[in-house]
């Protein structure tokens, strides 16, 4: 007949007075037949804190050269925006929102496409409508 300790629900032999596993002493009395005591429940697991890794690349451009440079040279409105997008990419990457000075940059990089863009059509544009009016100034 056999027995079972208390402890860590092992077998005991059934003339022994301690438990070979874990050392706990062997009941006493008639032999157990029940099934041996279910492990313990596991212990909760240490959660970390949920915060944001730090960021191992590099930072990203902030175009303000080339904001500035499409603002003076180019469209003024829209190179005005541009510098706004360029100046949030240093203010993101400060507060350790990498993710908001990676948009940023991409915004302030677009705004100064658009914004060299816009100037250049205009530019040709007012060149082309001069030309036409000296030909037409020609002709006459």
């Amino acid at each position: 007949m056999t027995r079972f300790c208390t402890n860590c629900g092992r077998p005991i032999a059934d003339n022994g007075s301690f438990c070979t596993n874990c050392g706990a002493p062997a009941p006493y009395g008639q032999p157990t037949y029940s099934q041996p005591a279910p492990p313990p429940p596991p212990q909760p697991q240490y959660q970390q804190p949920q915060y944001q890794q730090p960021y191992m690349g590099e930072k990203p451009k902030n175009y303000m050269v080339w904001a500035i440079l499409a603002t003076l040279f180019c469209c003024l409105p829209l190179g005005i925006w541009s510098i706004v997008c360029a100046n949030k990419v240093n203010k993101a990457w400060e507060q350790g929102d990498y993710a908001g000075a990676q948009e940023a940059s991409r915004k302030a990089r677009t705004w100064v496409i658009i914004s060299i863009i816009l100037g250049l059509v205009v530019g040709v544009a007012s060149y082309f409508s001069g030309a036409l009016e000296n030909y037409q100034n020609y002709i006459r």
